[in-house]
This record gives C-alpha cells, structure tokens and sequence, in this order.
C-alpha cells in the first residue's frame, strides 16, 4: 500500500525539479558546528512548517548528514506528533512505501519488529493526513543515497520506553529524526526568549521539562532525547530561527530548531 504525499503544494513544492532545487539551495552552504568533525550524526530536531517558513532552518539539519557513508544503507526512524489524531502509543502506518514528488521510499521490514509490544501499533488514520513526517521525506531523499524509514507518529507515549524499544532493534546504520517546530504564535521577542529556554532544555537533555506549548514535537524530541543519554551521543545547535526572520512578520511567529546529535569516532571530542 501507498501513502500518497497529502502537503506536496501546499508545504512544499508538487513538482520534482522545483522542490529538488528548493531543498538543495537549503542545504547548501550550511556552517556546522566545528567541534562535529570526526564524529557521526545519529540524529536531527528539525522543524516541519511549510518550506517558505522552516525549510532554512531544516536545510541546516539536514546538512549534517553529508558526512554519513553513503555506500550503505541508511534506516532513518522518523519521529513525529500527531496534529490530527489523539492516542496513546506510537502508530506506524499501515501502507510500505511513502511517495513524495521526488519518488517513492519504502518502510524498513525492521518496523514490523517493534508491533506486538504494549507501545506501538499500526494506525493508518494517524499517517493519512499527518505532515510532520512527509515534509521531512524530501529532505532525507536529497541527502541520502539508500535508505528506508520508521515512520512512527507519537501521542501519549513512555518516551522512555519507546527509546529502548528502538535501540533494541539494533540496526547498524540508524539516523533518527525528531520532527518538531517551537513556540506558536509568540510576540518575536518573547519566542525568541521562550525558545532559547527551550533549547536549552534540549541541550542539557532536560526532556521532561519540555511540554506542548514549548514544542508540538515535545514527545519525539523527549525520545530522541532518551536514546541520546543511553547511547553518549552529544547535540548541538545547528541553527535557531522563527518565522519573524524567514517570512518577515514579527507579530506572531512559530520558532524553529535544527539540533544535531553525534557520536564521538576515532578518540574525537
């Protein structure tokens, strides 16, 4: 089964050549944090607005991944909330391939392993018109070469629990991937302020201090976050800006993070 891209147009641009070059040019020319060489990106924050809003932001992020092997292939586990479905658990789709103008992308076998447990179920209502996995697929088609996804949405979920559930499938090559905007519909200055707090709390790994009015994607940023302490990956910010700086009005903005994480290779630190 097929999930057909549902925002292609509306997000992001429908045509393959147009929405290509969009997401090259975000990529391109991203500064990354000097003290990541060495060292091998296991997992993004990104934001997941409409690419005229967030696209800057994410195209940082995804930057990140250019120094990957690309000669292997890549499991990306995308973690998303859930905008349009409430639950409990964390729901993979019930269709194989996610199509995007770009191509098609196929679902990882390994996400069959994770159905059975007390947390993840399969939910094709909760994929069906969810964007904050699909704006994300682009992305990773532009700046991986072979890969496959978990695309898991999250409502009410142990975070806790969901991270060793997914360490426990011990994929050799996994990239994990939190879909999250910040603040909604702040003044500038007070984003600003609230999302620096907000960062912070990333930064320091301080998940459970995080709610819905600091991130919408506070459940897959306090995952990601759980397998960042149990595997010693480290983050960094990549890059902070809100919609008052990508669209121009200040009144009321949506902020946006691309936050790195990495594993320390060859004695770096």
């Amino acid at each position: 089964m097929i999930r057909n891209a549902v925002v292609a147009g509306q997000f992001y641009p429908a045509q393959a050549r147009e929405l290509r070059s969009d997401v090259e040019g975000y990529i391109e020319g991203a500064h990354l944090p000097t003290d990541t060489t060495g060292a091998a990106c296991r997992g993004l924050i990104v934001p997941h607005a409409g690419y005229v809003y967030s696209g800057p932001v994410a195209g940082r992020g995804y930057a990140c991944l250019a120094s990957l092997d690309q000669s292997v292939h890549t499991t990306v586990v995308v973690l998303a909330p859930s905008h349009h479905v409430g639950f409990t658990g964390a729901a993979l789709p019930d269709a194989d391939v996610f199509r995007t103008p770009l191509g098609d992308i196929n679902v990882s076998d390994a996400a069959k392993l994770l159905i059975g447990g007390p947390l993840v179920f399969t939910s094709g209502q909760a994929h069906a018109m969810e964007h904050a996995v699909e704006v994300q697929l682009p992305f990773l088609q532009v700046s991986l070469k072979d890969f496959s996804i978990i695309p898991l949405v999250l409502g009410e979920v142990d975070a806790a629990s969901l991270a060793q559930e997914l360490l426990a499938l011990n994929l050799p090559h996994m990239l994990v991937v939190a879909s999250s905007d910040l603040s909604h519909y702040e003044p500038y200055d007070k984003a600003v302020e609230h999302d620096g707090a907000t960062i912070g709390h990333i930064l320091k790994g301080e998940g459970g201090k995080l709610g819905g009015n600091d991130a919408c994607g506070f459940m897959p940023i306090r995952t990601i976050l759980a397998m960042a302490r149990a595997c010693g990956w480290r983050s960094r910010l990549v890059e902070y800006r809100n919609s008052g700086d990508t669209a121009g009005d200040k009144s009321a903005v949506v902020g946006y993070a691309s936050i790195g994480f990495w594993e320390v290779l060859n004695g770096h630190e």
